[in-house]
């Protein structure tokens, strides 16, 4: 479309007072101004009062910047109009300008057509304009659309801008439709929507390239349930801020969009029920900063964003119940993530992330009840994560996850009842993990297969979880130990079977709670110490099966009622343990329900043997013999007792001494008394009547020392020699048993 052809058709004296002035103010570029002073009166929402003086047809400008009409002396320097009102169509297209437009605070009644125009700037500040098409407009300097009114849509698609464009305080207005469409848009300087920027429809510079910045600083966007700015691969070489007191109605989308900063600082974004913030393959080079209450109520989705400096999220707010407040699987941080005071109502999901510095959710506060309120597979972190007093009203996810150096959850209250608190199945953590100092959870921690580099403590932390498993760490393994002590209180089973402990298992001081089940299962674990000393004896059985460490520490006072220890293997006990005499500590291998064990007794004889006290062992090892006895042979109850006293079963075959003298003197006595009423000589040649001797020549078969041969008994001492003969049988029998190890034998 070509412009109207004013030129030769109008006399100068046909031209309006204003437009006369402006064709001679062209020349110079001098501002013509038009307003009478009254503020209200020059608004140019008011301009239908203005008369004909104040009146200045489209087709003049079009020809003036044109060149069609030309002032005296053919130069034009700019054309600028202050607080006119314009009639006509002001048809631009595929026009080049041959100078500067300026039109600052006017009336424009028709629509503005700028479509493939080139011009070296364009100014329309404060304007009141029904739309404005420029798209393919080429500028080398400014477009400046300052304090805009537009009742319809803005159109910059493809447009190039030389300098900056300017929409500071501007109004645009176009609901349910584009109050601005810039998709492809180039500014080599930067972009200002701020101090005051309103816009009633969407924003649309997808594909849009900004050479400076962004600036929405306080802007207000509205497009209910619509996209309030889409920048699907926008471009900004430095930063766009979009802070103090900036609000969103609609979706903010940023899909693989390129960004030096991101600044979210204060904003407001709002979509229920939808996506507040879209920025999957999001690339920010430096920061991206959403502090200071930063609100999001909807989604916001960050997949697959890549963050080259540090992700703040300090004292925000993300409201979306029941979706995901904040989706970020495979988020890349560079640096540190800041997420202290945040606050969420629906669910963090982070699988794949990779953040270079720290995670902080100190004070941090996720709720989605009865679901995930956090959701981080895969995670790595490479300087830690620090959740200091954080809140969690649903599971927290972070199987496989690998943090570089500690992961510390001091203070933090988790709550999932009947459900997962903590899922941190394949966690690895190169440094400590510390669950300490009031860390609640409600419902189970789960650590299978966890690697923990440092120390895994959880003191003075409450787990509740009754009924069921509080803690399932099946083969954790830790490099600094597991502290469960200082006040640690479980409600529900603490399952450790075949972990691996290197380093102190701490149990003192703790509360272990599971009644007529299992509070505590130790079967196949490894530890340099074991110290099983709760505040209480444990309410529920422990497991020790199987597990093996080199010190094992306890208290009678607080030993379960039932605590399986078959297999259960310890190189010695500890100080504490010595409370206990070894009576008291056979009585403790009494406990296992499985019943009698050889290896128990083995185990505990060994302890002592190693500790230098030989005689406790060989107390033990007669325990162990009684114990067999009574239950392999519950029948043999008096051979039982006979080898028990006799000779120790083999331990104490000093015993058979002792009842040899006895025996000799009880004898001696009997039958001096029965000689020689009882006894009578069978032969005349034989020896005189010992009773010494014959009590020996009676007791010891072995032994023939011719009084039995020569003095027959008969009456009371007849059965007393046949008690003595039996006796002697008795006791040669279990010295030679004892001797030859037969009584040892299992």
């Amino acid at each position: 479309m070509t412009a109207p052809h004013v030129g030769p058709q109008f006399a100068e004296e046909e031209l309006g007072t204003a437009e006369r002035q402006l064709l001679h103010a062209a020349a110079t570029g001098t501002p013509v101004d038009l307003r009478i002073g009254d503020a209200q009166h020059d608004a140019p929402a008011h301009a239908t009062a203005w008369g004909a003086e104040r009146t200045v047809r489209a087709g003049v400008l079009i020809d003036l910047l044109t060149g069609q009409h030309t002032p005296e002396g053919g130069r034009l320097r700019a054309v600028k109009l202050r607080g006119a009102r314009i009639v006509g169509e002001l048809d631009l297209e595929e026009a080049e300008l041959a100078c500067p437009l300026v039109l600052a605070d006017c009336h424009i009644e028709q629509p503005v057509n700028l479509r493939g125009a080139t011009s070296p700037a364009i100014r329309l500040p404060g304007c009141h304009l029904p739309r404005l098409a420029a798209d393919q407009l080429r500028t080398t300097g400014d477009l400046n659309l300052d304090g805009l009114t537009a009742e319809g849509p803005i159109a910059l698609a493809g447009a190039r801008i030389g300098g900056n464009l300017s929409l500071k305080a501007a109004h645009l207005a176009n609901p349910g439709g584009h109050a601005l469409r810039a998709e492809a848009l180039t500014v080599t300087e930067s972009m200002w929507c701020r101090d005051g920027f309103t816009s009633i429809g969407e924003i649309h510079i997808s594909g849009a390239r900004i050479g400076g910045r962004l600036s929405m600083v306080g802007a207000r966007l509205s497009n209910p349930g619509g996209r309030a700015l889409t920048g699907d691969g926008l471009t900004v070489e430095q930063s766009m801020t979009c802070r103090d007191g900036f609000t969103a109605e609609g979706e903010i989308r940023l899909p693989s969009a390129h960004l030096g900063r991101l600044s979210l600082v204060g904003a407001r974004l709002s979509n229920p029920r939808g996506y507040a913030l879209t920025a999957d393959g999001l690339t920010i080079e430096h920061d991206l900063d959403c502090r200071d209450r930063f609100t999001a109520d909807g989604e916001v989705h960050l997949r697959g964003a890549t963050i080259g400096g540090t992700l703040h999220l300090t004292q925000a707010r993300l409201n979306a119940p029941g979706a995901d407040a904040l989706a970020a699987a495979r988020l890349t941080v560079g640096h540190d993530r800041f997420c202290r005071d945040l606050s969420v109502e629906g669910e963090v999901r982070l699988p794949g992330a990779r953040i270079s510095g720290r995670l902080d959710l100190n004070q941090a506060h996720l709720t989605n009840p009865g679901a995930t309120a956090l959701t981080a597979d895969r995670l790595t972190v490479e300087d830690g994560v620090l959740g200091e007093r954080l809140t969690a009203n649903g599971q927290v996810r972070l199987p496989n996850a690998h943090v570089g150096g500690t992961l510390v959850l001091a203070g933090a209250h988790l709550t999932n009842p009947g459900g997962q608190a903590l899922n941190a199945d394949g966690l690895a953590a190169d440094g400590d993990v510390h669950a300490t100092d009031g860390f609640t959870a409600e419902g189970e921690i789960r650590l299978v297969g966890a690697r923990i580099g440092g120390l895994l403590s959880f003191e003075a932390a409450t787990l509740l979880n009754p009924g069921r498993r509080a803690l399932y760490a099946f083969r954790l393994s830790t490099g600094g130990g597991l502290h469960c002590r200082a006040g640690f209180k479980a409600e529900g089973e603490l399952l450790l079977a075949g972990a691996r402990i290197d380093g102190y298992l701490d149990l003192s001081d703790s509360t272990l709670t599971k009644p007529g089940r299992q509070a505590l299962d130790l079967e196949g674990t490894t530890a340099v110490a074991l110290v099983l000393l709760p505040r209480h004896r444990p309410d529920g059985g422990v497991n020790l099966a199987n597990a093996r460490v080199e010190i094992f520490e306890d208290d009678p006072a607080t030993w379960p009622t039932s605590i399986h220890l078959r297999g259960f293997t310890y190189d010695s006990l500890g100080p504490r343990s010595d409370k206990a005499d070894v009576r008291t500590r056979v009585g403790w291998l009494a406990r296992d329900p499985g019943g009698y064990a050889p290896q128990l007794y083995d185990q505990l004889a060994a302890a002592y043997r190693r500790a230098g006290d030989e005689q406790a062992a060989g107390k033990v090892a007669i325990a162990k013999q009684w114990r067999r006895r009574a239950v392999l042979n519950p029948a043999g109850k008096v051979a039982n007792w006979l080898l028990y006293l006799t000779v120790g079963y083999g331990y104490r075959t000093w015993l058979a001494a002792i009842w040899l003298v006895g025996l000799l003197a009880l004898g001696t006595w009997i039958f001096t008394a029965a000689y020689p009423h009882d006894l009578t000589r069978v032969d005349t040649r034989a020896p005189h009547f010992n009773a010494l001797g014959y009590t020996l020549d009676v007791l010891l078969p072995i032994a023939d020392l011719g009084q039995q041969k020569a003095w027959r008994a008969h009456g009371a001492a007849m059965y007393w020699s046949w008690a003595f003969t039996t006796a002697g049988w008795v006791l040669t029998t279990a010295v030679v048993a004892g001797l030859t190890g037969l009584l040892k034998r299992e």
